[in-house]
C-alpha cells in the first residue's frame, strides 16, 4: 500500500530540489516526480509556484533559527565558548554530511531572488534579522560577562558577522571547500579576542 503523501513531503522535496538547482531551475513538475504524486496534487496544497517556494524558505528558516537560538542562547555559561561551537558545527556539518556547493537557501535564494521578488526579499530580510537577533543577544551576554570589550557595538558587530558568514557561504560555493567558512572564523575570533 503506498504511503501518503503530505505538504511536508511536498515541502521536503521541493526544498533538496531548489538547494541543488535553484527557485527558477526547479519546476513543479520535477518536484511532483520526486514523491511520485500527479501535478495537480500538488495544486491541492499550494495556489503557485511562489507560495510553495515561500513555504520552502520559511521552513528553512524556522529549522535554521531554531538552532541558532539552541545553539547560541543556551545555559553554558560562555557565550564565546558558544558561539565558536556554533560556527564550528556548521564547518564540520559542511566538510561531513553536506555538499559546499549547496550553499545555504537563504543566501542561495537572496542571490536569486532579493531584487526579483519582493515577497521573497521581504521574507529573507525578516529571517535575515532574526538571525541578527541572536548573534546580538549571545554578543551582549559575552559582553556583560567581560568576554568581549566594552567597547564594541554589539549590534553593529552581529550584522557584520551575519553579513560575512554569509559573503562567505556564496563563496564556498565557488571554491568548493569550508576554507572561506574556516578564515571567517579564525579572523573573527582573532578580532573579539583583542
Amino acid at each position: 500500500m503506498k504511503r501518503k503523501i503530505f505538504r511536508e513531503d511536498i515541502i521536503k522535496a521541493g526544498q533538496d530540489l531548489m538547494f541543488l538547482n535553484g527557485y527558477n531551475a526547479t519546476g513543479i513538475k520535477e518536484i511532483t516526480s520526486e514523491i511520485g504524486i500527479p501535478k495537480g496534487s500538488f495544486y491541492n496544497h499550494f495556489s503557485s509556484k511562489e507560495e510553495f517556494g515561500l513555504e520552502v524558505v520559511q521552513n528553512y528558516c524556522n529549522n535554521g533559527i531554531a538552532f541558532y537560538r539552541r545553539a547560541l542562547l543556551n545555559d553554558n555559561p560562555s557565550p564565546i565558548d558558544r558561539l565558536n561551537k556554533f560556527f564550528t558545527e556548521i564547518i564540520d556539518n559542511y566538510n561531513k554530511l553536506m555538499n559546499t556547493n549547496l550553499g545555504c537557501i537563504m543566501s542561495n535564494f537572496s542571490a536569486e531572488l532579493g531584487g526579483a521578488n519582493e515577497a521573497f526579499r521581504e521574507l529573507l530580510d525578516k529571517e535575515f534579522e532574526e538571525c541578527e537577533s541572536v548573534l546580538l543577544a549571545c554578543l551582549d551576554e559575552a559582553q556583560e560577562k567581560g568576554e568581549i570589550s566594552g567597547d564594541l557595538d554589539t549590534k553593529l558587530v552581529g550584522a557584520f558577522l551575519l553579513n560575512s558568514w554569509h559573503g562567505a557561504i556564496v563563496r564556498m560555493k565557488s571554491t568548493g571547500n569550508t576554507k572561506p567558512l574556516e578564515d571567517f572564523k579564525s579572523f573573527i575570533f582573532q578580532q573579539l579576542s583583542n
